[in-house]
Formats: C-alpha cells, structure tokens, sequence
C-alpha cells in the first residue's frame, strides 16, 4: 500500500481473499439459485440481507459464495447527496424538500428529494463458469443504462441476475443523476454570484468535479482492502471490495485491516492507524466461517409473518 509523499510506507493490510477459494456453479443452475433467495426483507439493511443469502446458500447448498461490496466515500456522500453540503445540518431537510433546479428532469429531481446517502452497499456474489455474478435479489436497478443512457433507460429498473461490472454500473447511475442535479445547482449559482471571486470559486469547485463537462461516467476502482478505500475518501468517488461470504459489513473489513485500535469502525479512522503493527494485528481478524451472532442479527431483516 503506497501513501502519499508526506507519509510513510507500511506492508499492505491483509486481503480478505487470500486463500479463499469460491464454488464453481454451472450455468444451468444459476436460475435455480436465484429463485430460491429470500424475498420477503424489510429492505433496511442491505449487508444483513447478503448474509442471510450467503449462509443459506452454504447451509442448503454447500456454495462458497463472496460478498461484493461497493463502498461510497466522503466525497461522494458530500458533494453528492448531500449537494455540497446543502442539505447537511439541522435544517437541511427543508432545502432538500424544496430542491428545485433547471435542466433535470422531474424523476430525478423527485430522486433527489428523497435521496438517501448511503456509507456502502453490499451483496451476494458467486461464480459461474469462470463469471462473477452479482446476485441483490431485493434492489431494481437500471442493469441496461450503458453509459451514455437516455433519461428512460436510467428509469428502467429491473431486479435480475448481473455480472458484477453490470451490477456497479447500474449502482453509480445514481451517483450520475445526482452528480447531474449538482452540476444545475452550480451553474443556478454562478447566475447569481455578484462578483469575480465569488464566480472563480464555483468555477473551481464546478471544475473539481468534472463540471465543466456536461455528463460523467463514474468508475469504482476494485481494491483488495478497505485501508485502501479509506486513504483516498477526499479523492474518488467510489471503491469495490471483495470479501468472503463470513464477512458481515464495513466493521468487519476494518477489524480485518487495523485490528482493534478503539475507533468506531462506523467510519474511516484517522491516517495514524494506518501502521504496519495495526495491519498485522488486523490478522487476528480473520474470519474463516460464520460469526453466529452476526448470523442470529441478520435475521432482523425478515419480514414476521402475521401470526409471529
């Protein structure tokens, strides 16, 4: 793992994968997989519904299967949800509520308001055929809105079996409508600004954000460990992990990463963790079959039946 210049260099944290080997599963039952996962979830906790699907494709069918997290970072919930810090603070849903800009459509406008930022996302994921195949048997995503896409293909939400390239492509055309409505907020400021300064900030920040184009295709960089994801929060919009099926969530991956150094594992801890002595103690961490508490709290997810 490589720091900037003003920072030392320290041995890589562990990776997840190292010595995971997943269940090769023939085409012809993928089908079969899929139609057999949960379906009646809340739709609250997106890393309990995975672990329900992984430990019940293991306990019925003895699959090895992975976890295949995308990690949003702090510039993403920044300048993304939250529009630059618009809609943060005690009264920030009250500018979400009215968010009104030109040059977006109603959809994504209505998107925006009711926008919900999100720290990772996570689901299951299995090999076929030499194929990663995202399986999030619970979230519609738009699976054919190959960038550039028109305003309908964006729209086209379906819930399907992907790749796992399809299933983050079709994961950041969020961040691509809001990154949209951001660029109009911009330029409905920079009408306004009344004098140079204030217009050569917007046109900084507009230019920071690759708003002096009129469209962006957003790529998450695959990484082996989440300290990787963690020193760059300010610098990318987004990260892909890859885990095996006994990793719960992001606390997890940092135990695996740092070890237990006190921080709220919730969120990126600071650059003073990242030493040497922390990502060998993070190898304590290591996580060769299913927490049965982490199994026993996924159950949360369910929906009860009347009668329960």
């Amino acid at each position: 793992l490589t720091l900037t210049s003003a920072q030392q260099a320290f041995s890589a944290p562990a990776d997840p994968m190292e010595g995971y080997q997943t269940t090769n599963i023939p085409t012809e039952n993928v089908r079969s997989i899929w139609n057999s996962m949960e379906t009646k979830l809340k739709g609250k906790d997106c890393y309990k519904r995975a672990h329900i699907w992984s430990y019940e494709l293991f306990k019925f069918r003895n699959i090895y299967s992975t976890k295949l997290f995308v990690h949003y970072t702090d510039k993403w919930n920044k300048e993304l949800d939250q529009m630059g810090g618009k809609f943060d603070g005690p009264f920030g849903w009250i500018a979400k509520k009215r968010f009104k800009v030109d040059g977006i459509s109603k959809r994504t406008r209505n998107m925006v308001r009711s926008n919900i930022t999100w720290d990772y996302h996570v689901a299951t994921m299995i090999e076929s055929d030499g194929q990663e195949l995202a399986l999030d048997r619970y979230l519609d995503l738009p699976y054919d809105a190959a960038y550039p896409y028109t305003e309908s293909e964006a729209w086209n939400l379906t819930n399907r079996v992907s790749t796992s390239l399809e299933w983050i492509e079709a994961l950041t055309v969020r961040g691509e409508l809001l990154w949209k409505a951001r660029r109009s907020l911009l330029l409905k400021e920079l009408k306004k600004a009344k004098d140079y300064e204030e217009v050569s900030e917007i046109r900084r920040k507009m230019k920071s954000l690759g708003m002096d184009k009129k469209s962006i295709d957003i790529k998450c960089e695959r990484v082996e460990s989440i300290a990787e994801v963690d020193l760059q929060h300010s610098t990318a919009w987004c990260f892909t992990t890859l885990a095996p099926m006994y990793y719960y969530n992001e606390l997890d991956l940092r135990n695996l990463a740092y070890g237990n150094t006190g921080y709220r594992y919730n969120q990126a801890p600071p650059l003073s963790v990242h030493t040497e002595e922390n990502y060998q103690s993070g190898r304590d961490f290591v996580q060769t079959e299913f927490d049965p508490e982490e199994v026993e709290n996924a159950q949360g997810e369910r929906l009860k039946n009347k009668d329960e």
